[in-house]
């Protein structure tokens, strides 16, 4: 005798789908299962995290239940044909215990662009295939398949958010070496790349291994290490140059770095200037 196994998730519906004349829908009080959609072709416009934003192909749209969804599709005549151009895509509902446990372990964005993966594609297109059939163990082999959706979803867009957080804290770290000799405030930092304090924190420690403050401070001390060095300028000169705050904490925290007050250090390092 064969042992049931429990279901602990359901594909309620899968298709893809081609619109070629205007089609909204909306759930203002949120949605009752967790909705999957990835824009194939053409644009349409998305409730995201509270502002209909615009959709492009390769977007992928992930909703929990209870959220807000809202969903404005336009199709547009071609510009020199006139032809409609058709908006496609692909899209899944579901729910279900594991699926509960699954977005609840994951900070998952509601919008991100993965680009067409064909894992991804295929699996969609298998889950679809699968759900037209009336056969025995169904609900046990769509359950797996869409165990494997979701984990495969939830590894692209990991993938994604690294490339992403890369980028992103690198656009950071040239905003500081260009910046680092002013009166520089961490929502500077942020603000420059479009997020958060905590977010660009977040991002600049995973790829550099150090605050955004410390890099800050490094960048300072290693200009006001030139400048004790191979320049004339006055000490105080030196630490205002090189963006410290104030004299005291200039002489400390370059003391803590190399060793020396930076009075010693250039006298015991510094390249000798002759007086004319």
């Amino acid at each position: 005798m064969t042992k049931s196994v429990p279901h602990q998730s359901c594909v309620m519906y899968a298709n893809y789908f081609t619109h070629t004349k205007p089609h909204s829908v909306t759930y203002r009080d949120g949605l009752t299962f967790y909705l999957f959609r990835l824009q194939a072709e053409g644009t349409c416009r998305a409730l995201v995290d509270g502002k209909l934003e615009t959709i492009i192909p390769g977007d992928l749209l992930i909703y929990p239940p209870d959220q807000p969804y809202e969903l404005n599709v336009q199709p547009r005549s071609g510009p020199e044909s006139g032809a409609i151009q058709p908006v496609g895509d692909y899209f899944l509902i579901a729910h279900g215990e594991w699926l509960d446990s699954w977005w609840s372990n994951n900070s998952l964005p509601t919008k991100t662009n993965i680009g067409f993966d064909d894992t991804i594609i295929t699996l969609w297109k298998h889950i679809i295939r699968e759900k037209k059939k009336v056969m025995k163990n169904q609900e046990e082999i769509m359950d797996y398949l869409l165990r494997a959706f979701c984990l495969t979803l939830e590894q692209a867009i990991q993938i994604k958010q690294r490339t992403r957080g890369s980028e992103t804290a690198y656009k950071m770290k040239m905003f500081i070496d260009n910046h680092a000799h002013e009166p520089l405030r961490l929502e500077q930092i942020a603000d420059s790349v479009g997020l958060s304090v905590s977010r660009c924190s977040y991002l600049f420690k995973t790829a550099y291994g150090q605050s955004l403050f410390a890099y800050c401070i490094d960048v300072r001390l290693n200009h006001a290490q030139q400048q004790v060095l191979y320049s004339n300028l006055a000490l105080e000169q030196v630490a205002e140059k090189s963006g410290f705050p104030s004299y005291p904490h200039f002489c400390r925290v370059f003391r803590d770095r190399f060793g020396h007050p930076p009075g010693e250090y250039r006298r015991n390092f510094g390249f000798r200037f002759n007086a004319d």
